[in-house]
């Protein structure tokens, strides 16, 4: 008998999810709900409905699943056009969503630390990748943009160590701070024209990182943007760069070569300090002023 009920408790357990986990909110208006919360005991897959008490369900509230760890996949009805800040954080064993053509915005830190998502598309119609959306998806390694997006937050995929490639859209115009800061697998990457500023550190730690060129909108590369990409051995920058801060390739072990551009009148202080490989530091102009 013992052994029966653990087996019982065992299958209840691996069930799907039903709408029966789930609270629903009205808006002020009266006209839709909102997925607000969760049974953090949900398990298995989930398929949000896309109607509740006869009216639309049209967003995914701030926090509604945070931390249901055991949730494998979630539908989204494409009667959602919203989902809030931290409404799938911390769910570990969400392996697979598909965010609908509908949705718009995706909130801060809104799949944070789901470790165990692998891929995901962003529909054309978000146009901002906001802070720390897939900060610490460790698994993540594709990540689909579609040309809406322009731009892409603080930390946005920092700590993605799985990622192996992304596409960057040619309508993104900002990559902000801690971007893709220790995305260790990182081997590559292109970034368009239409960018015209990278944070600081964006791409600190990306140790897979072979080579780069700056798109021609950037006039500033800033502190410690590729600082510890030990594998990186080719950089282009373009004339458009004006100054290159501080740390900005630093312990770039694997870099023997870059030519600065006439263009350039400041480089920061150990800005390619333990560049071990580097024999061959070429300027265009004349030597800009160090230390700025």
């Amino acid at each position: 008998l013992p052994i029966l009920l653990h087996l019982s408790v065992l299958v209840a357990s691996l069930q799907a999810a039903s709408v029966d986990d789930l609270t629903f909110t009205l808006n002020e208006a009266g006209t839709a709900y909102a997925v607000s919360d969760c049974l953090t005991t949900a398990s298995g897959s989930l398929v949000i409905p896309s109607t509740y008490n006869g009216l639309p369900v049209t967003s995914i509230g701030n926090s509604a699943f945070r931390y249901c760890i055991s949730l494998t996949s979630i539908t989204i009805p494409d009667s959602v056009n919203s989902i809030g800040t931290y409404a799938f954080n911390g769910c570990t064993s969400l392996t697979s969503i598909t965010i609908p053509d509908g949705v718009t915005s995706i909130g801060v830190d809104a799949f944070r630390s789901c470790t165990s998502l692998t891929s995901i598309t962003i529909p054309s119609g978000v146009t901002s990748i906001e802070k720390n959306t897939f900060k610490d998806c460790t698994s993540l390694t594709t990540a689909t943009l579609q040309d809406g997006v322009t731009s892409i937050g603080e930390s946005a995929y920092s700590d993605c160590i799985g990622l192996t490639s992304i596409n960057i859209p040619d309508g993104v115009t900002s990559i902000g701070n801690y971007a893709f800061r220790d995305c260790t697998s990182l081997s590559s990457i292109i970034i368009p024209d239409s960018v015209t500023s990278i944070g600081d550190y964006a791409f600190t730690a990306c140790t897979s990182l072979e080579s780069i060129t700056i798109p021609n909108g950037i006039t500033s590369i800033k502190d410690s943007i590729f600082s510890f990409c030990y594998r990186l051995t080719s950089v282009t920058i373009p004339k458009s760069v004006t100054s290159i801060e501080g740390g900005a390739f630093y312990d770039c072990t694997d870099l023997e070569s870059i030519t600065i551009p006439d263009s350039v009148t400041s480089i920061g202080n150990e800005a390619f300090a333990g560049c071990d490989s580097l024999t061959s530091l070429t300027y265009e102009g004349d030597a800009p002023t160090f230390g700025n």
